[in-house]
């Protein structure tokens, strides 16, 4: 992990903040676009690449015998799983948003046989390594999750 020290403008003596930044500086939005590319390929072997070991994943009901996986090995039987399923859904990103240095929303669409079934999102939180360490995929949209409690309203942009 890198290190920055940074100053107020008062100069020396003054008070400071250690600002963490992750080892490979990789913006949290690219962790959730590889992870929608790895999930679209069925590529377990991404998708480990990209969670800690410890990762706790929830995906949605579509696909799946459980509600939690665990570790690399737990993502390793979602995927098998996926690969057994008739249901060969794909994931269209509208959005992924940096929720703050840690966590992140991705915004998406459910695709069957190339159609919008149902929008999707996914809250996942990384680590200082930038590996998913938690993740919760959801069958909703936006606006639900601000109405759970589980977003904040978003910012208008102009």
């Amino acid at each position: 992990m890198h290190r920055i020290f940074a100053t107020n403008d008062q100069g020396a003596g003054s008070a400071y903040t250690w600002l963490a930044m992750s080892k490979n500086e990789v913006p949290i939005e690219t962790v959730g676009r590889r992870f929608v590319e790895a999930f679209n390929r069925r590529d377990a072997d991404a998708l480990i690449a990209l969670a800690d070991p410890e990762i706790e994943f929830s995906p949605t009901s579509l696909v799946g015998a459980r509600k939690v996986y665990r570790g690399h090995e737990g993502m390793r039987r979602w995927v098998s799983e996926l690969r057994q399923s008739a249901i060969e859904h794909q994931v269209r990103v509208r959005e992924v948003r940096a929720l703050d240095a840690a966590r992140f929303v991705i915004l998406s669409e459910v695709l069957l046989g190339g159609e919008t079934v149902s929008p999707s999102a996914m809250l996942a939180r990384v680590s200082r390594d930038d590996l998913i360490v938690e993740a919760h995929s959801y069958l909703t949209d936006e606006q639900m999750l601000v109405q759970l409690g589980l977003l904040a309203e978003p910012v208008s942009r102009a």
